[in-house]
């Protein structure tokens, strides 16, 4: 018998409109959530490929600003390895 939890937040329109989907299939939400981990296990990451995000789908005009910025290098850093990457983790708390 499963015993593990998981709790998130979800916007809760997103959560209704999967969830009238998984009804439709048949399917309980923590049902989909075990077949989801399943998959991902399977697969050893995720079980396809994302789609790109649409404007629409972005809260607000900041979130658009950074991923815009981000898009264009600003802001983004690139680490030779996974030591530069712990190093300039460590400088940021200094």
């Amino acid at each position: 018998m499963p015993t593990g939890r998981i709790q998130h937040r979800i916007d809760p329109t997103l959560q209704r409109e999967a969830e009238l989907i998984l009804k439709t299939q048949g399917i309980k939400p923590s049902q989909a959530i075990y077949l989801f981990y399943m998959e991902i296990k399977r697969f050893g990451g995720l079980p396809f490929r994302p789609t790109p995000v649409r404007p629409s789908e972005i809260p607000n005009a900041k979130l658009q600003k950074d991923i815009r910025e981000a898009r264009q290098g600003k802001g983004v850093w690139e680490f030779r390895d996974k030591k530069s990457f712990l190093n300039a983790l460590h400088d940021l708390k200094s």
